[in-house]
Order: structure tokens, then sequence, then C-alpha cells
């Protein structure tokens, strides 16, 4: 019998939470003595905080509390509608949702009545749809007489106007004067005829599309932007229905927009090359500071006399290869800037993770920061600017390497991951330092914000820009390990469709 019991009370809680209704019981003083799961979530409180709770309950509107003690009047008092009425709720984060209540006595084992049983269903988007139907209705009893457009009907068969609004019917010989219907309905050799005959079309093809395009008025050389249809009117047969809308003002302005655009597109230029500015400054500095440390320390090595001529001349190759890269940043901006886009193409990541590396180990070094990459050589080319990605990698090394400062040398440690996602690639750069709050992860990316004392706040705001650009995406993830996770993601070559595409 207790099994029985158990199974039989398991089977009927599982009723109440599995269905979408929300149950609410309260006693016959009004304090609620049972929630289920639906409810809860309508009204977005957990089941303790409502049950034993007393009116006014937590999810009455503060300012409808008159109309909510009305309601719970009713209730407690057997008035309520058979039907169930109409009310609100408001839930945690201040959402108005509308709701149905059906209200029903709570009868227990005995015959007693012990309460009141709610049954709670959202009617916010039957509600909204409701609303738009009617409006839909009323916009659309007064729309045909108030548009400038001409609307009207013609007969398939004998080309009578069965129907022609206030626009089509104005005396001003655009409409009126039965032009467009004898000249542009017809159809013209020169602008070919339909596709098919709309008196031989059978109700199973209805509607039918049967132009829409632009046209000139014959005689008084107006543009008008002509859509006709065969379909069904309200006797059967087939007829014409034709909108005419007059766009010679649009044409004019399309010829003016031609000409803002054009200014525009200076404008533009000009402020790309602003960018562009804060781009140099911020990402020079690391090619720069490398040629100023080969310098040195071939300075230190010559003063000291002690020194390899192998040594000195792979040390000025080097910086003879970073002022070579900082000149090739130089005119891949300048090159932006002039043609508005970089110089995408099918690149290999691990070269570029090779080269952004050679640079990142040296600052890297100075911090006491290992470094790991692992990317394999196998990956498929993504469709990108080399110097330009190369520039975001070097940032997010640059920031996980300071953002471990203070760890543990053990800890000490940016790990650079890149891996196949459908369409993309996605490269990883992982720190294990102090992580980011919640609240500066959510502002990281903008302009001018950062964490750190003397940043200027551009170089994240750039790198998701060059990212965006490349169509990816650039994002933070919390390390579980302690940290962060920065990732971004680069198309692949093999889904790239070579074609411009505007920056």
């Amino acid at each position: 019998i207790e099994d029985a019991l158990r199974a039989e009370t398991v089977f009927r809680k599982a009723m109440e939470e599995s269905v979408s209704t929300g149950l609410r019981a309260i006693d016959l003083k009004g304090r609620i003595i049972y929630v289920n799961r639906a409810f809860c979530q309508l009204v977005d409180r957990r089941a303790e905080d409502l049950v034993g709770s007393e009116p006014p309950f937590l999810y009455w509107k503060k300012d409808a509390l008159t109309e909510h003690w009305r309601n719970l009047a009713l209730c407690l008092s057997g008035k309520a509608p058979k039907e169930g009425f109409d009310t609100i709720v408001q839930r945690r984060d201040g959402t108005i949702i509308d709701v149905h209540l059906q209200i029903s006595p709570l009868i227990d084992s005995q015959g007693v009545q012990t309460g009141w049983m709610t049954a709670m269903t959202d009617i916010t988007e039957s509600r909204r749809t409701r609303a738009e139907l009617e409006a839909a209705h009323e916009r659309f009893t007064a729309v045909l007489d108030g548009l400038d457009a001409a609307v009207f009907v013609t007969d398939a068969m004998t080309d009578e106007v069965l129907y022609a609004n206030r626009a089509f019917l104005n005396d001003d010989q655009t409409y009126a004067s039965g032009i467009i219907a004898q000249q542009l309905l017809v159809p013209q050799p020169e602008l070919g005829d339909y596709p098919l005959d709309p008196r031989t079309l059978s109700a199973e093809q209805l509607p039918f599309e049967l132009f829409d395009g632009e046209l000139q008025h014959p005689i008084t050389g107006r543009w008008f932007h002509l859509r006709e249809r065969a379909t069904a009117w309200v006797d059967g047969r087939i007829v014409r229905l034709v909108v005419a809308t007059d766009i010679s003002d649009l044409k004019q302005i399309d010829d003016l927009n031609r000409d803002q655009e054009a200014r525009l597109q200076r404008t533009s230029r000009l402020i790309t090359m602003g960018e562009m500015a804060s781009t140099l400054a911020h990402e020079l500095n690391q090619p720069l500071s490398a040629i100023a440390n080969y310098s040195k320390g071939c300075v230190n090595r010559l003063k000291s006399g002690d020194f390899k001529q192998d040594d000195l001349l792979a040390a000025m190759e080097k910086a003879n290869a970073q002022a070579a890269r900082a000149g090739h940043i130089v005119r891949r901006v300048r090159d932006f800037v002039r043609k508005s886009e970089p110089k995408r193409s099918g690149v290999s990541l691990s070269g570029i993770v090779e080269d952004a590396l050679g640079i990142a180990e040296i600052e890297a070094q100075r911090l006491g920061v290992r470094i790991h990459a692992a990317v394999s050589v196998d990956l498929p080319a993504v469709y990108a600017d080399r110097i330009m990605v190369e520039q975001v990698l070097l940032n997010l090394i640059k920031n996980a390497a300071e953002a471990e400062e203070g760890q543990p040398p053990e800890r000490r440690v940016v790990t650079i991951t890149a891996e196949p996602v459908q369409d993309v690639i996605e490269i990883s750069v992982i720190d294990n330092g102090y992580g980011i709050s919640e609240e500066n992860r959510e502002r990281l990316f903008s302009a001018f914000f950062s964490t750190k004392a003397e940043g200027m706040g551009m170089g994240l705001n750039i790198c998701r820009s060059i990212i965006e650009f490349h169509n990816g995406r650039l994002w933070v993830d919390p390390n579980p390990e302690g940290g962060s996770i920065f990732r971004f993601t680069l198309p692949l070559e093999m889904n790239i469709e070579q074609q411009p595409v505007n920056a």
C-alpha cells in the first residue's frame, strides 16, 4: 500500500510539474500553500519565496495593488467569474506580463473546502497578437483610400475596372485618364510578355505574380513602381490586382544620394585615416621596441669588447627584419586607408603565430613568462590579412603575459591553441592570471577603457575591429583554472567567395 501510495504521489507530482499552466493554491485567508514549477517560472520567483507568503504577494505590481486586492476578494468570496479573468503580474526583473486566471474551490478528501486553486496562463503573446490583428484590420480599412499609391482591380477577361481607390480616381492625368491601365498594364513588346496569360491560370496557381518593376508614364514622364498579380476576386473570377506608386521624387533623391555618397566616401577615408593613425601608434611600439632591444644589445657587446661577429650579425639582421616589418606595417595602414580594405588572402595560421611569437617572446622573457603554442601546421588556410591578424595575436599575447605578473613562476604560462569549428578557425590565447571581473568584462572592448593604470584603452577595441572586419568574432571567457581565455575566429579560405568586401 505504501509503495502504491508513493508511486501515485510521484505520478501526480510529475503531472503537476510537467503542465505549462501555472498552478497556485491558497487557503481561505489568502495565504499561498502550494505552487507548481510553471507558476514559479511565470512569476520568476522561487517556490520557497512564495509558499507561506500572504498578500500583497511578491509578483503583484506596486502601482496596481487596488486591482490585485479586488481580484483576491473576488476569489476568496467565491464570486470570481467561471470563465476567469485577466490581470497582470510583475516578474523579478520588473517585466510585466498579462495572465488569465481561472479559480476553482480546493476540496479535501472529506469534501470540505480548504481554499482556492488558481490556474494561471500567460496570455501576453496572444493579447499582443490580437491587438496587432485588430490594429492591422483598422489600418487595412483605411489604407486603400489613404494611400498615395494607386490601387485598382481589373477583370482579367474584359479589362473592366472593378475597383479603384481615391489616388487612381484623382483627375490629374496621372491615374484617372486610364493611361496606366491602357499603356502599362497591357503587355508591351519592349517590356516582354507576361510569363503566363492570367486568363489561363487555374485556381491552384493563384495568386500569381505578373509584374514587379519600374515603368515610366508615356505621357507625363513620371516614374512608377508597378506591382501586378493575378488573384481570385470575391466572386471567384480571375482579376489583376495592381498597385502603382509614384517614385519620381525617389528617383530624384537617388540621384542626390549618389552625389552625397561620393562626398561621404571621401569623409569616410579621412575618418579611417584617423583610426589607422591610432593603430599605427599603438602597434608600431612592439617592432620598434624589438629594434631598440637588439640595437642596445649590440652596443653593449661592442662596448664590452666581448662579442662574436656572427652574434652581432644575427642581432642586426633581426633588427633589420623588425625595421622592415615596421615599414611594412606603415605601408599596410597606408594601403588600407587608400583602398578602404586590407589585402586578404589565404594564409597559414601557424606561420602567423610563428611570426607573432618572434616579437612576443621578447616581452614574455622580460616578464618571466613562457609561451606555449599548440597550433598545427596542418590547419587549413584562413582568409585574412597576415599583418593585421598578427597584430591581434601580439596584443592578446602581451596582455596575457602582463596579466600573469605576480603569479608563481610555474603558473606564468601563456598558451595559444587553434582548432577548426564548423566553417571557421577558433584561436584561443589562455593565461593563468587573476582573471577579469564580470563588470570589466562587459566594458573590456570599449574604446578608451583599460584595466591598466597607464593603458590607453585602444588595444582590444582595435583588435575587435580588425577581427570583425574579417567577419570573425572576438570575445573573452573566464579560465576555469584561473585567468582568462581570449578567443577569436577567422573564416576558412575555402569558404570565402572572392569578391570585394566593404571596410
